[in-house]
């Protein structure tokens, strides 16, 4: 056979494929194979308990970087390898709900309709760092200030023990003034806060329990113009990192660790946050209980739940007719936590009862290391 006829077209009209050729195109064909598994099991990995399934809470971290990828190469594979494309394109629809709540993609939800206003309370949730300025502003206390501006009905605060004037802080007489008469009725407890223009009556919580200490949660019952809604606000098991810890990632993210360092970063934090996963998968459940317990029709759970979008702690909760309101009413992926460049939507809200969410806005201050969160409700005709 001569050397024009092997590089002649099959019969087919189809060209003949050199090896190096297939040899690519396998290699790109396995590289979607693994994206493929890797955005599944990442979308589902909140299905198992992190106590029972160890790293579980892990890979469901993972989405982000998987789903990334995934569009990345769907976009190329449709320009260059369409029947390719199919692969990730049937993966992305297994993954539909997860990504979903990853990144909704809702349309604006307008103004309220005067009715609607009349029928509305907010709801801000806010991990407060202890009031402390992580930025160093001067001026007086910015998250104070934001919180006084926001003017929210109800306010749920994760890490603060009082408010007092203050000169480290930068709080002053006026803000802590202005804040008795915004709000008539204020309970700490323990690092938890609720400030509410309505009447609020805590409820007992015993969260020294030994196995899901770390966290901190409470829980009240507050009368919104008849209504009663149980309000839990919480603050779930953090992975704890040190300031040595924080100082071994920054240097890895910038690319100036060695390759011992790198090792011993990763696995001390992959350590810690197996622990964590642990951890918040019992509080999940001791919260349940309560749930349970004192919820009742109208419920609202919110806070620092120091996990991502789908985990297990958001899926368990689920199971008690919760609805997370982000998915609901969000467009895009949300950050909620900016410092030590864990970029993640680690605080959430949730509810059930005779009410809707119709808006949730993020705020945009660092003074905090997490960006506080306000949710529109709307009480059903």
């Amino acid at each position: 056979m001569t050397d024009s006829k092997r590089n002649t077209p099959h019969a087919t009209g189809r060209p003949v494929r050199s090896r190096w050729w297939k040899l690519g195109y396998s290699l790109w064909l396995a590289l979607n194979i693994i994206v493929a598994v890797g955005l599944i099991c990442s979308s589902y990995a909140g299905v198992f308990n992190p106590a029972e399934v160890t790293g579980a809470g892990i890979v469901g971290m993972t989405l982000p970087g998987w789903s990334g990828v995934a569009v990345f190469l769907t976009v190329f594979n449709l320009i260059w390898w369409r029947r390719t494309s199919l692969l990730l394109i049937m993966a992305m629809l297994v993954c539909a709900k997860p990504l979903w709540y990853f990144c909704p993609l809702n349309l604006p939800p307008g103004k309220l309709s005067p009715e609607e206003a009349e029928r509305s309370f907010t709801l801000l949730t806010y991990n407060t760092l202890g009031l402390m300025d992580q930025e160093s502003q001067p001026g007086p206390n910015r998250t104070l200030e934001y919180i006084l501006d926001q003017d929210a009905d109800i306010v749920c605060i994760q890490e603060l023990y009082f408010v007092s004037e203050s000169e480290s802080l930068g709080v002053s007489a006026e803000q802590v003034a202005t804040l008795h008469k915004r709000y008539p009725y204020i309970v700490f407890t323990k690092s938890q806060c609720v400030m509410s223009k309505y009447p609020v009556s805590a409820l007992h919580v015993d969260y020294y329990e030994p196995d899901t200490r770390g966290g901190d949660f409470a829980a009240y019952r507050i009368d919104v113009d008849g209504h009663l809604i149980s309000v839990f606000n919480c603050h779930f098991q953090s992975i704890g990192l040190t300031g040595e810890d924080k100082q071994l990632y920054t240097s890895i993210t910038d690319g100036h660790a060695n390759r011992n360092s790198v090792g011993e970063v990763s696995n001390h934090l992959l350590a810690k946050l197996m622990h964590a996963n642990q951890r918040r998968a019992r509080q999940i459940e001791m919260i349940g209980r309560y749930i349970k317990h004192y919820g009742g029709e109208n419920v609202i759970v919110c806070g620092d739940f120091n996990d991502v979008p789908d985990c297990f702690g958001l899926r368990r909760l689920a199971e008690f007719n919760l609805k997370e309101v982000y998915p609901q009413v969000g467009f895009g992926p949300m950050i909620t936590y900016n410092a030590n460049r864990f970029y993640f939507r680690i605080d959430h809200v949730l509810y059930r009862g005779c009410f809707k969410a119709h808006s949730m806005v993020r705020g945009s201050l660092k003074s905090s290391d997490h960006y506080p969160l306000t949710t529109t409700f709307v009480f059903n005709d």
